[in-house]
């Protein structure tokens, strides 16, 4: 299978491994992924920033001015004037149930919808049965507005664990009449997991202990204004309105003070409104971490009550884990299966970047416009990996095809000229492919070697001949090497060279190199016999012919046997011109071309006109002296 199509095989099996990982994920994913999958949640609410409150739900809050206003008239009733009535016991909780009893009267002078108190009122008062019947007759003169609040306790015991309903004193709970009383409890929402709405634990949890379902106190106050939830509560989680101190909020003394409420410039604001009564602050408890920080449980229930109302709780989707591994799964294998069209690595990261952003998108337009989540963080995080395995994909081909290259021109360059082919791959492809080049073509063959290599053929000497042979053909390539030729081919014991490819410095450089080259070679021989001749060795002898012009370079071949050369006349030429070293009376013989080129920087002498075999008369050119190399 060639490489290109078994990348291809590995790459889609890859592809097809990864988007089942995401749908198994997608599906069941494991805690920490959930843990990170909401921390994304709130990060997109953070986001989004705060959201319109509905005017119909209003707070009155049992905060830390309502405590210090309480402790203030404490301290003044020390001296001589006495405390009013409606600030008696305000400076600590828990208050005396007659002050909720004011606050009642306070509202209903305003005409509420409804109000609910987030205060458990468990067992008697313990300032007697006055203060409840004070709570109580003010709950009756409400005529049915008010919702209680109740609390579902747990009990453990060495071997039983229950749950047991702690309602509100019996005077109370028989004010608020039938459907007056809401349970207090929530799940607790963070570590993957997000903040339920108050009556998922009426219908799941105590569903699942065996015991009757009860309303929560959000919902049992919508009840008693007139309102119906406009959402299934169970099945949503809370959707944020802001930070703390969203909703209108008004200081339970400012309600309690007779004079101070009767000219309250939000009076107006109680008029059929959903009126929350409970603490908050320091001392009504630590909250709940959200992502617009920490809430108070009344600013909890406020936010649970306007989800009701106004139906925009958040809710998750696809809620089955069959639908969420194949929301994961189907962006994966849309991508991969559009990628196999093309092989680009820019078309393939097109296609991630593309689809990641219509995923992201779509997933705030839903979060955004219609409260609902769409598990983002498996489906994104599986998209982003298949871009890396695309990139990865990419530079093992990038890398493939650069030893590929790197092994095809280490055989025919210098190491340097391959690092500076490789410095642009798509050129060095160019060159493989073939095209016209300006060049300098140097053959060398040493001459009488083909009776050398008889006679040492039949003396058996053909070890020795191979050795010296060898010997010489690789200071030759140095030589050839040092001045930034390229060897072509050896054809026997004869050497052909090129100056300008694949890579040229100017037509000029590389006539002037060739020469420069040639006349080293000269040397490098004549140390070579010097060395052979104390050797007792017969010493060789070489003739070197230049050629320059325009040749074609390319790889050239069949498909099983592939050569990086050049071809074309100069290659002939230059083959011609090493012939007549033999007759000419010269070892270094170059053409008229060659002349021009290097006549202004090394010593020319014309040797006249010579018969060129296949070529006709030509002019032919040597070196008066041998430049340095």
């Amino acid at each position: 299978m060639p490489s290109s199509s078994r990348r291809t095989v590995v790459l889609a099996l890859a592809s097809t491994g990864l988007a089942l990982a995401a749908a198994w994920l997608g599906a069941r994913p494991p805690q920490p992924l959930r843990v990170l999958e909401r921390g994304l949640e709130d990060q997109m609410v953070r986001l989004r920033g705060r959201r319109p409150v509905p005017q119909s739900v209003v707070l009155v809050a049992i905060d830390d001015s309502t405590l210090q206003q309480g402790a203030w008239f404490a301290d003044q009733s020390q001296g001589a004037s006495p405390i009013p009535g409606w600030a008696e016991g305000l400076s600590t909780l828990p208050w005396p149930r007659a002050r909720y009893g004011d606050l009642l009267d306070r509202l209903g002078q305003a005409s509420p919808a409804a109000v609910a108190i987030n205060v458990v009122f468990e067992g008697p008062s313990g300032q007697g049965p006055a203060d409840d019947a004070a709570l109580a007759a003010a709950i009756g003169r409400q005529q049915g507005r008010v919702a209680l609040a109740a609390e579902i306790m747990e009990i453990r015991d060495t071997s039983f664990v229950g749950l047991s309903l702690a309602p509100p004193a019996d005077p109370l709970r028989e004010a608020a009449g039938p459907g007056g009383i809401g349970i207090t409890n929530t799940l607790p929402g963070g570590q993957g997991e997000a903040h339920p709405h108050p009556q998922t634990y009426s219908e799941r949890i105590l569903a699942l202990a065996g015991a009757r379902p009860q309303k929560a106190l959000s919902q049992v106050a919508l009840e008693r204004s007139g309102r119906a939830s406009r959402q299934p509560d169970a099945r949503r989680q809370l959707n944020f309105y802001g930070p703390e101190g969203s909703f209108e909020r008004l200081p339970a003394w400012e309600v309690l003070d007779p004079e101070r409420w009767s000219n309250h410039p939000k009076r107006s604001l109680i008029r059929d409104a959903v009126v929350l009564i409970g603490p908050v602050g320091a001392q009504g408890g630590a909250g709940t971490v959200t992502p617009f920080g920490t809430l108070s449980g009344l600013e909890m229930l406020a936010t649970a009550t306007a989800n009701s109302l106004l139906g925009d709780g958040l809710q998750a989707w696809p809620a089955q884990p069959l639908p969420r591994g194949l929301l994961a799964l189907a962006p994966v294998l849309l991508v991969a299966a559009l990628a196999l069209l093309r092989a680009g690595l820019g078309w393939r990261l097109g296609l991630v970047g593309m689809v990641l952003v219509l995923q992201l998108a779509g997933a705030w337009v839903a979060f955004d416009r219609f409260n609902t989540w769409v598990p983002l963080l498996v489906p994104a995080t599986a998209l982003v990996l298949l871009g890396v395995l695309y990139g990865g994909d990419a530079y093992l081909a990038e890398e493939g095809e650069r030893r590929r290259l790197r092994r095809t021109f280490e055989r025919y360059v210098a190491p340097s000229v391959v690092a500076e082919i490789l410095s642009d791959p798509a050129a060095a492809e160019g060159i493989l492919r073939g095209r016209l080049l300006p060049v300098t073509v140097l053959f060398t063959d040493l001459k009488g070697f083909t009776q050398l290599t008889n006679a040492r053929s039949g003396s058996g000497e053909i070890e020795l001949h191979v050795r010296q042979l060898n010997r010489y053909l690789g200071e030759m390539v140095e030589v050839i090497n040092a001045h930034g030729g390229t060897v072509d081919k050896f054809i026997g014991d004869a050497v052909m060279a090129v100056f300008g490819s694949p890579l040229g410095r100017g037509p000029q450089a590389e006539a002037v190199a060739a020469l420069r080259c040639a006349a080293e070679m000269r040397r490098a021989l004549s140390r070579l016999n010097a060395t052979w001749q104390a050797e007792g060795l017969e010493p060789l002898d070489n003739g070197i012919g230049l050629a320059s012009g325009e040749v074609i370079v390319g790889q050239i071949g069949s498909p099983r046997r592939m050569e990086f050369t050049v071809i074309g006349d100069k290659v002939n030429l230059a083959s011609r011109m090493e012939g007549l070293t033999r007759t000419a009376g010269a070892s270094v013989l170059f053409d008229a071309a060659t002349a021009e080129l290097v006549g202004g920087v090394l010593p020319v002498q014309r040797l006249g006109e010579q018969a060129v075999k296949g070529m006709g008369k030509l002019p032919v050119f040597t070196l008066q002296t041998l430049p340095a190399g």
